[in-house]
């Protein structure tokens, strides 16, 4: 392969690209939508939104730092769980009586959460951020206490690690998106708008050859991927427990994408053609990402057809940190998924040119 033929298409789309109104709203939508979420999501700031009942034995100045964020209602004699469905506050505390000596101790207390799951999804998410930030930032620790997590509506306990779960599925969907948009239209105009302007040809007349096209234009998409996905990352970095699994399981998605993004811009001839596949290709992309919401089962059998099913959990579970056989299974399929697509990109820009 010539480097520098590579080198030259890449730089040349790069700057195009920024050029191009079409391609930067594209590529700008996921931060788009991250930053609205962010924005959506109740955060420290949410008293007005947050009003949770506390039941504070110990007199806990953590109670006092959490004053500043919430509406802090103290317990009554009939306890958390029914002063939470009474009131309809958003949560309740259990603090120890001892929560602070053993902080500053360095122990692990056990702090019990009530979560009222009447509220929306929006609501439990600023409720879980705001008290694990709270206790860490009294602490001044990475694991300042045992948070455990009680369900009101279903009368569960579950331990929880850092973040909250509305994050935990937004953050993997918005990394889809952001490679589903650079698959499904970036890399696909790219290379189309070289057949429509008629400079494929004059390309393909150079010392570059259709391999070191396909990988010129490939490489545009990575580092437009690798910015964006940067960009993301950097604003949730709290959810992310493993950041190498994370990135080996970016890499690999991305990877895959720019292969559909070759085989869309080999077989598409123009721009319209593009607009029209290309949203198809990308909400087929997309909807693996999204729970089921309870539909039948065949629904989540035909998901697994679909490759980036195996991306959306592997990203889940490199997130969470959850490393075994699952996330190798995903990775595998997801490796073998991209040589293939590739092999086709590859074939149909042969045949066409």
């Amino acid at each position: 392969m010539n480097l520098a033929a590579i080198s030259a298409i890449t730089r040349k789309d790069v700057v195009d690209a920024i050029r191009h109104r079409y391609l930067l709203t594209a590529m700008a939508t996921p931060l788009f939508v991250a930053l609205m979420f962010r924005v959506m999501l109740p955060g420290m700031n949410s008293r007005a939104i947050l009003t949770i009942v506390v039941e504070d034995a110990g007199h806990s100045q953590m109670v006092s730092d959490l004053r500043q964020a919430a509406q802090i209602e103290p317990a009554s004699a009939s306890g958390v769980v029914a002063d939470v469905e009474r009131r309809n506050a958003i949560g309740g505390l259990v603090v120890p009586a001892n929560f602070d000596a053993d902080i500053a101790a360095g122990k692990q207390p056990e702090l019990t959460v009530y979560v009222n799951n009447r509220k929306n999804v929006f609501e439990q998410s600023g409720f879980r951020r705001l008290v694990n930030e709270t206790v860490r930032e009294f602490a001044k620790q990475p694991q300042p206490a045992r948070l455990t997590w009680v369900d009101i509506d279903e009368s569960a306990k579950r331990e929880t690690v850092r973040g909250t779960d509305l994050n935990r599925l937004l953050l993997p969907l918005l990394l889809l998106l952001t490679l589903g948009m650079i698959g499904a239209f970036v890399v696909p105009l790219l290379i189309v708008e070289e057949k429509e302007k008629r400079t494929l040809d004059f390309l393909l007349s150079s010392p570059a050859g259709l391999n070191d096209i396909l990988a010129g234009k490939g490489l545009t998409g990575v580092v437009y991927t690798l910015l964006i996905a940067a960009l993301l990352l950097g604003i949730n970095r709290q959810f992310v427990e493993n950041w190498f699994f994370t990135l080996m399981t970016i890499a690999l998605g991305l990877g895959f994408v720019v292969a559909v993004g070759l085989v869309i811009g080999s077989l598409l001839k123009n721009t319209m053609q593009v607009n029209t596949w290309a949203s198809l290709v990308l909400i087929v992309l997309l909807v693996p990402a999204f729970p089921s919401l309870g539909l039948s089962g065949w629904f989540d059998t035909a998901m697994r057809a679909v490759p980036t099913h195996y991306l959306s959990d592997a990203l889940r579970l490199s997130m969470a940190g959850t490393i075994g056989r699952e996330l190798w299974i995903d990775w595998a399929v997801l490796a073998g998924c991209t040589v293939i697509t590739f092999l086709a990109a590859a074939w149909a820009l042969h045949r066409r040119a």
